[in-house]
C-alpha cells in the first residue's frame, strides 16, 4: 500500500504541474524560460527557471529584469538601466557582464514582460519537457505511472481484507453452528472421532 500510496501523490504532483504549466500561460499570458547564459548570475544563475510576466511600459522600472528578444530573436534576460520614457526604449544591462556592456536599446514591442521569480536547475528540467518529443515522453510517463498505480491496487489488498489460515479457521468455527454444536457433545464428538479414524 505505501508502494501505491507514494505513486499516487507522485502522479498527481506531476499531472498538477503539468496542467499548470500548459493551462497559465494560456490563460494569463505567463511565459516560462529556461536561463541558459550567465549574464545573470549570480542572481539567476544558469538553468534557472525564469516566469515572465506581461507589463505595461509604464509600469517596468529601474531595476527590474526583463525578458526581450533581441534582434536574432533570441530572449534575453537583463536588467533594466536606463528608460526614455518619451520614446519608450528600455536599456539593459547583464549583471554578471562589464558595467560598460550595456545593451542596445530595446523598444516595448520587443519586450515579453518582467521577471517575477524564478527558481534554480528547474529551468534545465523544463527545457525538455517543452519540446515537442518532451511533452509526449513527459504525458506518456505520466499515464503509466497511473497505470501502474491502478494495477497495484488491484494486486495488492489491505490488510483488513486479507485473512490467513489460523485467522480463517476461527472465522469459520465461530460461524458455523452445527459444527459448534457437535464439538460441544463430547459423546457425539467421540463417536466421530472413532469413525474417522476406521476412515
Amino acid at each position: 500500500m505505501l508502494v501505491k500510496n507514494i505513486l499516487f501523490w507522485l502522479t498527481t504532483v506531476c499531472l498538477i504541474l503539468a496542467i499548470g504549466v500548459i493551462a497559465v500561460p494560456k490563460l494569463f499570458g505567463v511565459e516560462f524560460r529556461a536561463v541558459i547564459t550567465g549574464s545573470m548570475t549570480p542572481e539567476i544563475p544558469v538553468g534557472s527557471l525564469v516566469v515572465i510576466v506581461p507589463t505595461k511600459a509604464e509600469n517596468i522600472n529601474l531595476g527590474d529584469d526583463i525578458a526581450f528578444v533581441d534582434p536574432g530573436e533570441r530572449v534575453i534576460t537583463h536588467r533594466v538601466v536606463e528608460i526614455d520614457r518619451e520614446k519608450n526604449l528600455f536599456t539593459t544591462w547583464g549583471i554578471a557582464n562589464d558595467p560598460a556592456a550595456r545593451d542596445r536599446p530595446n523598444r516595448y514591442e520587443n519586450i515579453l514582460g518582467v521577471v517575477r521569480w524564478h527558481a534554480p536547475y528547474i529551468g534545465r528540467a523544463f527545457s525538455l519537457v517543452a519540446t515537442a518529443s518532451g511533452k509526449i515522453i513527459a504525458v506518456t510517463a505520466i499515464a503509466a505511472l497511473y497505470l501502474i498505480t491502478f494495477i497495484i491496487g488491484i494486486w495488492v489488498k489491505k490488510p483488513e481484507d486479507e485473512m490467513g489460515p489460523a485467522q480463517s479457521l476461527q472465522e469459520m468455527l465461530k460461524n458455523d453452528t452445527l459444527l459448534n454444536a457437535l464439538l460441544a457433545d463430547e459423546a457425539l464428538y467421540a463417536d466421530l472421532c472413532k469413525e474417522l479414524a476406521r476412515v
